[in-house]
């Protein structure tokens, strides 16, 4: 790697050699200077001298609009910059050392050592005093807001919005008054989700540049996040053990166990599940922040930032002698787990618990939940079989809870929704540089989430051809190589693929690798489509009306018998994910406490002629003068379906093609309802 340059850099056409440089060239200022203006008065660049780091904090700049007239920052006020400081606490007694030590190097090199907060505030500052007389000129002091979208291009509002050091000499700067100034700044991370927690900067005059400096602050907030690091081990450690009781006394419910700073450390439970019930929206990465939770906010700032669906009643302290660790979200999905007695209960009740959340009692969906009951404490890969929305993931998750390992994860991945690109970072995961924008230090792939538990491959039918040979090596040698990398992973996975095409069909045409097919479908289990288990049906409806109540905070609603009978006699094509959708949009827009016929979307009320059709029945709904126009609307709506297809708009009415023939051409010869 050339001296200078960013890790990575491609040298590419119509780009100058120190278009990537990391640190400045003293030599290049004039031409800077000269590009700056140029680009003030948006004219052609002459494509030398200007850094790409430089010109993209240029671009950015003039998108928020920043004055390059401006002679100073902006500066937080004396309670804000005091509320900020005690935000960011931990922080500044983590770089205290470093900075300390930090400033006896550069003691006499007259330059400005300074400690950020994510905002770009400079929340410490230190240095000797004629580089402060002279910073305090443009505002370069404790309270300074240095973000990019206020001063424009300099090295702390940069490394902000890069996340990457930086270093930035004179004519580089946006705003005039600032150029005669040099600055090198580096972030500092959260060593748990790698989020922002602030920026090193050393700031002096132009004439004490130095390229070393650059090296200097990188290696500070490393030391920080070092130390930050092993503080959060220690606090963590601390936290699960007081919080593990939690885990297992709400084991079937979704579990959140959140630090001091409002970060996720463990999680439990399905999120999906709360998602649906309750319409929580958090994200469930170790890591990922919720500033509810944060103790260091300011109560009436905690207060604004709750979410609607964050229920208080949810939420439990953990505890030590020493005051609160965290907090423990507990959202209620299923029943609490039973304390261990005496004697142990058989493992098949809690295995015949855990299926009967999957609702129905048809002799087909009977069937699937017993083979599924045998299927679930054996190690082997399993291979789901149905339509779409026939309830695959449902199944898989049962089988998980029911597995020998219901502790582990249970990791979902749609095959089909992902580019090839985007689902082979997804399975295998990367290591840092592995490809422009990877994230830095890497990102495991669900293969090392799933470890211990289970990975749940949806669409599995979907998945490139060229992937499917790594899938089966993993699957093989239960060994993982990340993208860009060359050390091997062991994981430890029970593999549940679903999908709904014909793979042994698939296989045999060369659209679906045989090995992998046969890999995949150890065991198979079919799952019925709705309208295979009408019987079902109403059990299902009462169920997602429990479920809505306690979404949107009302009592259940009643149905009028002409909404049940329709929803009922429909065939659901789409089985009960469309079911779900349809009953909820009905449930959210009907008034008062009653679904009435007017929510009913029209395909599916022109549906219920098809009973009529085949077996001469009429309904209160299909009263005298309205049976014509739901038979017109039943036919328009079978034909659309089916793309003109008659032969298929005569299958899904239940009628023979000549008889819809028939039923056409009198349409053509009446006038429309209303006409």
């Amino acid at each position: 790697m050339f001296y200078g340059e960013y890790p990575g850099a491609r040298h590419e056409p119509n780009v100058t050699p120190n278009s990537n440089l990391l640190i400045p060239r003293i030599g290049d200022e004039s031409a800077v200077a000269s590009s700056w203006e140029r680009f003030l008065e948006n004219r052609p660049l002459p494509g030398v001298g200007v850094r790409n780091v430089v010109l993209d904090s240029w671009r950015r700049s003039r998108s928020e609009s920043v004055d390059p007239g401006i002679g100073s920052a902006p500066t937080a006020n004396g309670d804000k910059i005091h509320l900020l400081r005690a935000r960011s606490h931990d922080l500044y007694e983590a770089a205290k050392p470093v900075l300390e030590t930090l400033r006896e190097i550069l003691r006499e090199s007259g330059t400005l050592i300074m400690l950020s907060d994510p905002s770009g505030t400079i929340l410490d500052l230190n240095g000797e005093t004629r580089a402060r007389d002279a910073g305090e000129q443009i505002n370069l002091a404790p309270g300074g807001c240095w973000s990019e979208d206020l001063i424009g291009t300099n090295a702390i509002g940069t490394t902000i919005a890069t996340h990457q050091p930086v270093q930035i000499y004179a004519s580089e700067h946006y705003c005039i008054d600032v150029k005669h100034w040099t600055c090198a700044a580096a972030p500092i991370l959260d060593p748990l989700g790698r989020n922002l927690l602030g920026v090193v900067d050393v700031s002096g005059v132009k004439e004490t540049f130095h390229g070393h400096t650059l090296g200097l602050v990188i290696s500070a907030a490393k030391q920080i996040e070092g130390i930050l690091a092993r503080r959060d081990a220690e606090l963590h450690g601390r936290l699960l053990e007081h919080a593990m009781d939690g885990f297992s006394r709400y084991g079937n419910d979704c579990v959140v166990l959140f630090d001091q700073r409002g970060r996720i450390v463990k999680t439990s439970g399905s999120m999906q599940q709360a998602r649906e019930m309750y319409g929580v929206r958090l994200p469930f990465e170790v890591g990922s922040q919720l500033t509810a939770l944060d103790f260091a906010v300011h109560p009436d700032e905690r207060i604004r930032q709750t979410p609607l669906w964050l229920r208080p009643e949810w939420l439990h302290p953990v505890r030590s002698r020493d005051g609160d660790l965290g907090t423990l979200l507990v959202i209620p999905i299923g029943t609490p787990t039973r304390q261990a007695v005496s004697i142990p209960s058989p493992a098949s009740k809690a295995t015949d618990e855990v299926f009967a959340e999957i609702i129905g009692t048809s002799q087909a969906i009977s069937t699937a939940k017993a083979r599924a009951r045998r299927i679930a404490p054996l190690d082997l890969p399993v291979l789901l079989l149905g339509e779409t929305g026939a309830g695959k993931e449902i199944f898989a998750r049962a089988i998980h809870k029911a597995s020998s390992k219901p502790e582990g994860p249970f990791i979902a991945v749609n095959c089909g929704a992902l580019t090839r690109e985007l689902l082979a970072s997804e399975l295998f995961g990367y290591s840092e540089g592995a490809f422009t924008g990877a994230r830095r230090g890497g990102l495991p792939g669900k293969f090392e989430q799933a470890d211990g538990g289970t990975l749940f491959l949806d669409e599995i039918g979907e998945m490139p051809l060229d992937m499917q040979p790594h899938l089966l090596r993993v699957l093989q040698d239960g060994v993982v190589v990340r993208l860009g990398d060359t050390k091997e992973r062991k994981v430890a996975v029970r593999i549940i693929a679903a999908t709904n095409r014909d793979l042994q069909t698939d296989s045999s045409t060369g659209r679906f690798r045989e090995d992998l097919f046969h890999r995949l479908c150890v065991v198979s289990l079919h799952l019925p489509p709705l309208r295979e288990r009408p019987e079902d049906t109403e059990a299902i409806i009462g169920y997602l009306n429990q479920r809505l109540a306690r979404k949107y905070g009302c009592p259940p609603k009643s149905l009028d018998p002409e909404v049940l009978h329709h929803l009922l006699r429909y065939r659901w094509p789409g089985n009960i994910r469309e079911l779900q959708n349809v009953f909820e949009a009905m449930f959210a827009l009907s008034d008062g406490n009653r679904i009435d016929g007017s929510l009913l979307p029209p395909h599916i009320a022109g549906a219920a002629v098809d009973a009529v059709l085949a077996r001469g029945e009429v309904t209160p709904a299909m009263a005298a003068g309205r049976l014509a126009e739901m038979e017109r609307a039943a036919i328009n709506a079978a034909v659309a379906n089916s793309h003109g297809n008659l032969s298929m708009a005569a299958r899904n009415l239940g009628i023979s093609r000549s008889t819809l023939y028939v039923k056409l051409a009198a349409m053509r010869e009446l006038p429309a309802a209303g006409n």
